[in-house]
């Protein structure tokens, strides 16, 4: 089993790009780049807390199953027969159990072991992702590369995605668009922004590498996300027949009233109102550790414990549709609206809704943000209220125990 780490980098950011206000300003979505560990202030900063070889081996080793591993060969992916076994669990027979021996043979023939989804599945990756993910405010996921000596992995190709590459053991050769033939050793961390042509082989030795692949949220998203208000008429059919010559002036007719809706809907639309929806649409975190421990020691969990939001649905959407109908305190009415408020809030956590009490939304504000929170800190409720809230929040898989002492 792999440790749970102790705590999280000061900037997992800084660590990947050192100059982190630099990368921002100057090569962030415009060109490739390459920084060493001596070069980011952190000599010898390898990643070893985040992935090791002994780990891959460890994953390897214990039943893992398919679609979590793949193999590549060439450029091209191996049939699972060629790395997988059967086996018997609970009175089945799985398939697609791999097998490290056969893994090993394809890794001496040339093969590369690709480790897919780790921030799903690896504990140490997750926390790193998850502490990435924070800072950027971006999707991230993660992939890892063990490749042979003198193999290719993937062809030449362009990811719709931007990538940090984070060599972790051994060393590999890269072609970049935009910056030719270069190697990567140890700590060495390169850079390549989404569309980007690149392609990587070994030399002498193992290489073992972590991709962490960062999905963009753009403008074009956004305004996409602001057409998503306007009137309904935006979703009415084209006319039939709008491909024929004789249905062309229909169709003009259509497009211009369609494109008059868009422009005042995008006149009228609040920049600040856009930007507030967007940093509220908080981006779902990787699966976190930590539900089964909870549930089973929830009776234990006292004011001095810390919890963690864990649910895939945030609170953002709950909170700012009732800011109209409660203060941003302790959830009494805005008299000056008028507005009855609701004495009940319903949160939505992925397989089901849960129903509370309108006197908990100052302290779900407070989780929302998605950092641990000591119980007692919880607020807008006294003591006991703040028990019952977190301890049916863990019960209900919402949220993860991260100590109990605090």
């Amino acid at each position: 089993m792999e440790r749970r780490p102790e705590s999280s980098p000061a900037s997992a950011l800084a660590r990947c790009v050192g100059d982190v206000p630099r990368f921002n300003a100057t090569i962030w979505g415009r060109q490739p780049l390459v920084t060493t560990s001596i070069a980011r202030g952190s000599d010898g900063d390898h990643f070893e807390d985040v992935l090791s070889l002994d780990a891959v081996d460890e994953f390897v080793t214990n039943s893992a199953r398919l679609p979590a591993i793949r193999m590549i060969l060439d450029g091209s992916p191996l049939a699972p027969r060629q790395f997988c076994t059967s086996t018997r669990l609970g009175g089945r027979e799985l398939l697609d159990v791999i097998d490290p021996v056969k893994v090993v043979a394809r890794l001496g023939e040339g093969a590369t072991l690709v480790l897919q989804s780790l921030h799903r599945t690896s504990v140490t990756v997750a926390a790193f992702v998850t502490h990435l993910q924070d800072e950027i405010s971006h999707p991230v996921q993660a992939n890892a590369y063990l490749t042979p000596p003198e193999a290719t992995g993937l062809a030449e190709h362009a990811d719709l995605h931007d990538v940090f590459a984070l060599q972790l053991h051994g060393s590999k050769q890269w072609w970049v668009e935009g910056l030719g033939d270069l190697s990567l050793h140890p700590g060495d961390v390169m850079y390549i922004p989404r569309g980007v042509r690149h392609r990587a082989d070994t030399a002498t030795e193992t290489s073992l590498h972590l991709t962490i692949g960062i999905i963009r949220v753009t403008y074009r998203q956004v305004i996409e996300r602001v057409l998503q208000h306007g009137p309904a008429s935006l979703d009415d059919p084209l006319p039939i027949g709008y491909r024929h010559p004789a249905g062309r002036d229909g169709l003009e007719r259509g497009v211009d009233l369609a494109l008059e809706d868009v422009l005042d809907l995008i006149g009228a639309a609040d920049p600040e109102i856009v930007a507030v929806r967007e940093q509220n649409r908080r981006l779902a975190p990787p699966p976190r550790v930590g539900r089964i421990s909870s549930i089973s020691r929830v009776d234990d969990l006292g004011l001095a414990s810390v919890i963690q939001w864990a649910a895939p649905q945030p609170l953002a959407k709950l909170i700012q549709e009732l800011d109209g109908q409660l203060d941003d305190g302790d959830g009494r009415a805005d008299v000056d609206q008028g507005a009855q408020p609701p004495d009940r809030v319903t949160i939505d956590v992925g397989d089901r809704v849960l129903t509370l009490p309108t006197t908990t939304l100052s302290a779900l504000r407070l989780l929302g943000d998605g950092h641990p929170v000591r119980v007692t800190d919880l607020p807008g409720l006294d003591e006991p209220g703040r028990l019952v809230l977190a301890r049916r929040l863990v019960r209900e898989a919402a949220c993860v125990i991260v100590t109990f002492d605090g």
